[in-house]
Formats: C-alpha cells, structure tokens, sequence
C-alpha cells in the first residue's frame, strides 16, 4: 500500500518539482542594464510636481517589469513606481519618473522631489543597483539655468562624475531646455544594446554614427497646437459648406426655373480643393436680380 501511495504521488507531482542532483541549480534572471540618461530638478514654466522627471532607457533585448524598479531619492526615500501607464518598459524604451505620472509615457513615484542645486539619484532594479546618477552645482558638473535639464553624455557606468553630463539644448515650450522621451548618443556606446539597432549609417562628410532614439511622450508644443486648431476648423469648413447653402435667400419661382441647379450640390463634384478655392472669390450663388450676389462676384 506504501508503495501504491508513492507511486500516486510521483504521478500527480510535475516533473518540475522533482529535483534532480546531477543538475545544477537554475541561474539567477540576469540583471538588466538601465540607464538614467536625463534629469530635470528645477523646472521653469511648471511647479516641481508637474516639471521634474527622470528619464530612464532599457538597454536590455527584454522587457522589464516597472514594478521591479525604485529609487532611492536624495532625501534617503526609496520609492517605487506606483502608476505607470503601462506595466512592461520594452527593450529600447524610455520612460519618465515624475511625481505625478499624468502623461503617456510616465510612471508617478510619490514623493519624488529632485533639489535644485545637488542631488544624487540610485536606480535599483528589484535589490540590486543598476545606475547612478549625481549632479551639483560646482565644477566638474555644470550648472543648469533655471528649466534646463541634464543630459547624459554617453551609456557608460560613470553617473556620479560631473563629466558624464551636459546642459540640455533641445528647446522644450520655447524657454525651457530639455529633451524628454530622447536620447542621442554616440553608436559605438551603444554596440551590443537594445539601441544597436537604430543606428544609422553615416554620410561621407559624417564621421561619426549616432543613434537617434524619440518616444514622443508629452504635449505637443503650442504652435503645433495652433496648427492643428487651424486644420480642424477648415475641415469643419468644408463638412458644413458641403450641407448647406452659405448664402441663402428666398429664390423667386423664375430664378428657380433659370438656375435650376441652386444648391451645393452642384458644385460638391469639384473636389475640396477647388470648392474652397471658389468660394473664397465671392458668393457661391450668383443671382443676376440680386445687388448684393452681383456686387460679390464682380
């Protein structure tokens, strides 16, 4: 019966959950290699809740998990990404730390605050340590303007020195400097990373490739706004003017019979184009009995 008994449970075990002796253990998941490639500590045109950020690039060929990653903050806090907008950072991916996560793209770590004049940033991923990042005020690191961030200068393991970064020159809402959601580095720093991929092939006059990386992340700029409020309100244009009349007046019964064609629809087969090039000349109904339509047209 004892033996009928061991057989039975040798039966409903998995194999996995038989340890066998002449195997070695399963290796640990090896470590990924993150990389803090940007910082903004005092914004300019938004408090501190809505303009500091971290940036943060997945060099590694697999995704990780945000849940794995924390911070231990300048104030000694280790905090952890509580609502990322998405649960996996891709490899090649850049995601920002804020203290609000509003936005696509970003990740919200409570109580994240980033002092102006120095700091020192850990990136820990699960218990180990993957990055440092440190800035000051004094000489080697340079000193960002009010709403300038740091960019780091290339992947390499050397966060807490001062020449690793550089005062950021891409213009962010026309007065700030900052380039979140991109990095652009040198390719040969980033041979056998997830980024070796984008890198493209140098003109002749080039010497040097680079690897261009863009999520686009945030708001577009307002006059990128203005430009698409501009667009909607001409497409709204042509939707109405293509349902109505633009002019309308009460047609006499001769009028009707001379034009019998007096409705949009006889000029709808022209095309966009050329309807709106027409009706900017003046009244898309011309009445040879009306003063006003004839003073238009002429």
């Amino acid at each position: 019966m004892l033996q009928g008994l061991l057989v039975l449970i040798l039966r409903v075990l998995p194999q996995s959950a038989i340890a066998d002796p002449s195997e070695p253990p399963p290796l640990p998941p090896a470590v990924p290699r993150l990389v803090i490639s940007e910082i903004q500590s005092n914004p300019l045109l938004h408090d501190d809740r809505a303009g500091e950020f971290v940036e943060v690039v997945n060099l590694a060929r697999e995704p990780v998990r945000l849940a794995d990653l924390s911070l231990l903050l300048p104030s000694g806090v280790r905090a952890v990404p509580v609502r990322p907008a998405a649960p996996l950072l891709h490899a090649g991916e850049i995601v920002l730390l804020t203290p609000m996560g509003a936005q696509p793209g970003e990740a919200a770590v409570k109580g994240m605050r980033l002092p102006n004049d120095a700091g020192r940033l850990e990136l820990f991923w699960r218990q180990t340590r993957v990055d440092v990042a440190q800035w000051h005020k004094k000489p080697p690191w340079p000193k960002p303007h009010p709403g300038q961030a740091l960019e780091r200068l290339r992947p390499t393991p050397d966060g807490e020195s001062g020449r690793a970064w550089r005062r950021s020159q891409s213009v962010l809402h026309g007065i700030e400097r900052a380039s979140p959601g991109r990095v652009d580095w040198l390719c040969p720093d980033v041979q056998g990373t997830a980024l070796e991929g984008k890198c493209i092939a140098p003109q002749k006059a080039r010497a040097l490739q680079r690897c261009r990386v863009t999520h686009r992340l945030r708001s577009p700029r307002p006059a990128a706004m203005v430009v698409a409020r501009n667009l909607l309100e001409r497409i709204e244009f042509f939707e109405g003017s293509l349902t109505g009349d633009l002019n309308p007046r009460p047609a006499s019964a001769p009028q009707s019979a001379r034009q019998p064609g007096h409705d949009m629809r006889s000029v709808a087969h022209r095309g966009y184009l050329p309807f709106w090039l027409w009706s900017l000349r003046g009244d898309l109904n011309p009445r040879p009995n009306d003063y006003e339509s004839f003073a238009l047209t002429t």
